[in-house]
């Protein structure tokens, strides 16, 4: 009940969100943007005829070729890279928000409505475009709280929610990419960290590699796995790689972006 209860919640914020922004922001990190994209949100904003922008995070992250993939498969033309840690694609993401706003008569304020998964970076993007600290940035999910109107720069204002899009639909894997979830408490974190192994084989295999100092010449993840652990003497007594000790390193490394696509 609680989790219906909660979802409900979660569509009455982004129905107040999409009436009262002029333009959109949906925050997607850069390591994974179709797992932490909502259509449902992006085709609502849509049908009430509102701008959108996908402003991709964290992307010093990601390698040029991954950037290259993602808008190649895109038909938005709305779409800007950014990284808070780095500045980069900040002022371009600037302009497009006055590029865009132009094309829409205001009477006072630009209002602007900022969206996104827990982790990906929404009140970091908030703080960088307002060119100081009003929002809180943590780790933990859920930590931004109360929908609150926050002046920028000029005629800009930002509606920070707490609304964060719920990972209640989101199984516990992805939970654990979306770094949303402790991964000790995963029921199968041999499952989420294989499936971690699985974008570095897809995108940057060398990259994983390098970080722990093996070789792989397979495409079974599991494998990948067991010689990651066996790397790393993570070794029972009888000599068995220990996978469960193995997997919460891997998922770890890439919760605290130790372990990066671009590395």
């Amino acid at each position: 009940m609680k989790k219906v209860k909660k979802v409900r919640d979660f569509w009455k914020i982004v129905d107040r969100v999409i009436y009262e922004s002029d333009i959109l922001l949906e925050v997607i990190d850069a390591r994974m943007p179709n797992l932490t994209r909502n259509k449902k949100v992006e085709n609502k904003i849509r049908r009430k005829r509102k701008f959108l922008i996908l402003v991709i995070n964290k992307s010093d992250l990601i390698t040029r070729k991954m950037r290259m993939n993602f808008l190649r498969k895109l038909k938005s033309k709305e779409v800007i890279f950014v990284s808070c840690k780095g500045r980069m694609g900040i002022s371009a993401l600037k302009k497009m928000i006055f590029k865009l706003a132009k094309k829409k008569r205001y009477w006072d304020y630009i209002r602007v409505g900022v969206i996104g998964y827990p982790n990906t970076g929404k009140s970091s993007v908030i703080n960088i475009l307002v060119g100081r600290s009003v929002t809180k940035t943590s780790p933990i999910a859920g930590l931004t709280r109360g929908v609150q109107w926050i002046r920028g720069e000029g005629d800009i204002m930002f509606l920070d929610t707490p609304g964060v899009i719920p990972v209640d639909e989101k199984d516990e894997i992805e939970q654990a990419l979306m770094s949303v979830i402790d991964p000790t408490k995963l029921v199968n974190s041999d499952l989420a960290a294989m499936k971690i192994i699985q974008l570095f084989l897809d995108h940057n295999k060398r990259s994983l590699e390098k970080f722990y100092d093996v070789k792989i010449e397979t495409d079974d993840t599991f494998e990948v796995l067991l010689k990651i652990g066996k790397r790393k003497n993570f070794l029972r007594k009888e000599g068995k790689v220990d996978k469960v000790r193995t997997a919460l390193t891997i998922i770890r490394d890439w919760q605290r972006r130790r372990l990066l696509l671009n590395f």
